[in-house]
């Protein structure tokens, strides 16, 4: 046996090297292939102000159509019941709120605007690390839905990913999540 290898150390370390190669690039693709990557992607499409990669991981339109379609009730819920707007809203109760789709797509295209304004502004925070996403979240995936919970101290915020052609995109924003976390760091 000894003999053999020595005869063939060479071709026996370049079928090793190209074994090791294509094991690596089959694990690069499942990695890629995961939520976790894609919440990563996330991390560093903000810390990196990079709009157009941002967005090709979070759905933004369907996003704003979920969040624009919560009833009267939930936007106003913990609101003073004695302020006037909630009295006008009161008897509007579980009316919801459906966008036709020009105004939709005009309020994704403002969104968007937003966004990337506040992402090129260097003065405006991003994340320190794409890891520190992860460190905060936890999955549950299930085919190709996947729940993700971002949780630190007392905030968090609720997820919902697809994944659609081999990308797995957010999809859904908790609407409660979303309007405390905006109330707390945004409205305060």
């Amino acid at each position: 046996m000894i003999p053999f290898i020595k005869k063939y150390k060479r071709w026996l370390t370049v079928a090793v090297l190209l074994g090791l190669a294509f094991a690596l690039g089959l694990t690069w693709r499942w990695i890629e292939g995961t939520p976790q990557y894609a919440l990563y992607r996330i991390g560093s499409s903000i810390k990196d102000r990079d709009i157009d990669a941002l967005l090709v991981y979070i759905d933004l339109d369907t996003i704003l159509k979920q969040q624009g379609t919560e009833p009267f009730s939930a936007l106003f819920k913990g609101s003073d019941s004695n302020a006037p707007l909630d009295k006008l809203l009161r008897p509007l109760g579980e009316i919801k709120i459906t966008l036709i789709p020009g105004v939709q797509a005009g309020l994704t295209g403002l969104a968007r605007q937003e966004l990337e304004k506040y992402l090129k502004n260097q003065d405006n925070p991003t994340l320190p690390s794409a890891f520190l996403l992860l460190s905060l979240a936890s999955f549950n995936t299930r085919n190709d839905l996947s729940l993700v919970l971002l949780k630190k101290d007392n905030d968090q915020l609720r997820m919902a990913m697809r994944r659609t052609a081999g990308t797995w995109r957010v999809i859904e924003l908790n609407p409660e999540d979303t309007r405390q976390l905006i109330k707390k760091y945004i409205l305060h």
